[in-house]
């Protein structure tokens, strides 16, 4: 029982999924973190309805990539994105390492964040349209499914790194949602990785590894960068390792996309 309320802890703290209400207690937050990958099933099997749907019918490929781009922020309500921006800001500040934990904290947004999050839709949109639009050409769908996929395998990955990396600060949201996990922890999102991997293996050998190998690349570079930055991982990071790590995967789908289709 405490599984599922944690299950449903998971989808109120990283989606606008309507939940049952009850008591957050210790026990119940504690596993949280681990189905964090559901969102991701949910946000992929919505993708790929609305696709069907919007493909039948015929809809212009543009407008496709508008509704692709919406329904992320739909699901989670722009949480992870928040992060994103946050980080954007304490990253160019350029100051210490204090001051920049004192910037994600802050609830404003400052010109960094404006102009990190606009320079993250332009390639989100650009990067999407162009593997939609081969991908409807060639009218081979493998590409489609492992982009599906990677939010699971992205939200997995979050998930590992947020509970192993260092922390930057022990009082934190980050350290607040994980302080309590542990191998079991591990052992779930390490089951949602590997899950979601295979499946992009079986879609398409070549769109699944390089996938694959692009989010781990991305995620030592993460490690290295928050280490360098902030001292170690906090919340803000994790959603910017969210966001990050969905476009990286789509660039690099989107360009494998013309050499393959």
């Amino acid at each position: 029982m405490n599984l599922f309320k944690s299950m449903a802890i998971s989808f109120s703290l990283y989606s606008k999924i309507p939940m049952p209400t009850f008591e957050w207690d210790e026990k119940n937050y504690k596993h949280a973190i681990a189905f964090l990958p559901l969102v991701g099933i949910i946000i992929g099997y919505i993708s790929s309805l609305v696709m069907l749907i919007m493909d039948n019918m015929e809809f212009p490929e543009f407008v496709v990539t508008i509704a692709m781009t919406l329904i992320p922020l739909i699901i989670t309500g722009g949480f992870h994105l928040d992060g994103f921006m946050d980080v954007q800001d304490a990253l160019h500040s350029y100051q210490d390492k204090e001051k920049k934990l004192q910037i994600m904290k802050d609830p404003h947004i400052g010109a960094f964040a404006v102009i990190g999050g606009g320079m993250l839709l332009l390639t989100w949109l650009g990067a999407s349209y162009l593997m939609i639009r081969r991908a409807f050409d060639s009218r081979m769908t493998a590409v489609l499914d492992v982009y599906y996929a990677s939010f699971c395998l992205v939200r997995a990955f979050c998930g590992i790194t947020s509970i192993a990396f260092p922390h930057a600060k022990e009082d934190g949201m980050l350290s607040m949602e994980t302080k309590k996990s542990g191998a079991l922890d591990i052992c779930i999102l390490t089951v949602f990785a590997a899950a979601s991997g295979a499946y992009m293996v079986y879609k398409n050998i070549n769109f699944g590894i390089a996938a694959i190998i692009a989010l781990a690349v991305f995620s030592f570079w993460y490690k290295g960068k928050c280490k360098k930055e902030f001292g170690g991982v906090t919340g803000d990071t994790a959603g910017f390792y969210v966001v990050a790590g969905e476009a990286v995967i789509l660039v690099v789908l989107a360009i494998l996309s013309g050499v393959m289709l």
